[in-house]
């Protein structure tokens, strides 16, 4: 299921009356579970939440520790491609603005793989712009495994795909991923 077709589930969802009737009893159920569903995470930013901040942020820490050590990645980024069909007011990619438009090829790619290996950073972060008919499945795929042979963890950040494009690129080695529309 993409991101899509999630959102579109709400497009007549009342907000408004939906955390109006969340009560203290609610929070604290939500923040009792184990794994969250849709109507936890909505009691969660609800603002019957205010009052339970601190038991939040306790199971905000337990979940981030539990699922990332305490350890602290520094990523370096590769952007292979500033093309964007968006127009985000925050980003520099956005379609609007008169920018230099490039795609790497592979061999610009494995070029700028190399030179930052060279640092001796052990992680990097592809970037993209929204634009997959520019920057394809089978593009970003290349570029991964061009960049895997140099470094032991790859993540992404690109647009939203259907899960089984992210399967692709997860078993292409792609370590982590960030996508702009974050998905629960």
């Amino acid at each position: 299921m993409s991101f899509y077709d999630t959102i579109t589930k709400f497009e007549d969802f009342d907000f408004e009356s939906y955390f109006g009737q969340v009560t203290d009893r609610d929070v604290e159920r939500s923040l009792d579970r184990d794994h969250l569903g849709w109507r936890d995470f909505l009691n969660l930013l609800s603002e019957k939440a205010r009052d339970h901040l601190e038991p939040m942020a306790r199971k905000s820490r337990r979940l981030t520790i539990q699922y990332f050590g305490r350890t602290i990645h520094l990523y370096v980024p590769l952007y292979i491609s500033n093309f964007c069909t968006n127009e985000c007011i925050y980003c520099g990619f956005n379609r609007t603005n008169r920018i230099k438009r490039r795609k790497l090829t592979l061999e610009q790619i494995e070029l700028e793989a190399k030179a930052i290996s060279e640092t001796e950073m052990k992680h990097i972060l592809v970037l993209t712009g929204e634009a997959p008919e520019i920057t394809s499945i089978d593009y970003i795929e290349d570029a991964v495994a061009i960049i895997k042979k140099r470094f032991p963890s790859v993540s992404i950040e690109v647009f939203p795909m259907e899960e089984e494009e992210y399967r692709r690129l997860k078993t292409a080695g792609v370590d982590g991923m960030t996508i702009y529309q974050e998905v629960y």
